[in-house]
């Protein structure tokens, strides 16, 4: 009876990695473009560096205007409730000496004190008004009256 489950149907050897090719001492070609690669490459990092920097200065600068802002709008934000504070206390204050100049009390002291005395029973006189009769006489407007003549012309 064969076995199946051995290594032998794979040969490992063709995924091992390929040894690299050093040679051990590069020509001076090869090192003016290693040189010039390093230094690209530094500068580059340089660069990325640097904006980052920026960037990261940006943000804080914009952060911290934010937030001188926000204190400035939060203290302009105090300042108006307490001017509407103020301005109710004034209303209410104003409403209350409003309410005892007009209080039936100050207002008859007030009529004592030009002359004026209360009526008495026996000075009322109750007149009666009939109705007067609408059916013969109709007092019209210039607009119903120009109304009706053309209505009566459209008929």
């Amino acid at each position: 009876m064969a076995n199946y489950y051995n290594s032998e149907a794979y040969d490992f050897e063709q995924f091992a990695p390929a040894p690299a090719t050093v040679t051990p001492f590069p020509g001076k070609k090869a090192q003016v473009a290693n040189r010039r690669r390093a230094k690209a490459q530094q500068l580059i990092n340089t660069a990325a560096v640097a904006l980052i920097g920026v960037c990261v200065l940006l943000i804080l600068g914009l952060m911290i205007s934010s937030k001188v802002r926000l204190t400035e709008l939060n203290n302009a934000i105090t300042q108006t409730e307490l001017s509407l504070d103020k301005a109710i206390a004034e209303t209410k204050r104003l409403e209350s000496e409003l309410a005892s100049q007009t209080s039936a009390q100050s207002v008859e002291e007030y009529a004592e004190s030009v002359g004026l005395q209360q009526v008495e029973s026996g000075q009322i006189d109750y007149i009666t008004v009939t109705p007067a009769n609408t059916e013969g006489a109709k007092s019209t407007g210039f607009w119903a009256s120009l109304w009706d003549a053309l209505t009566g012309w459209l008929r």
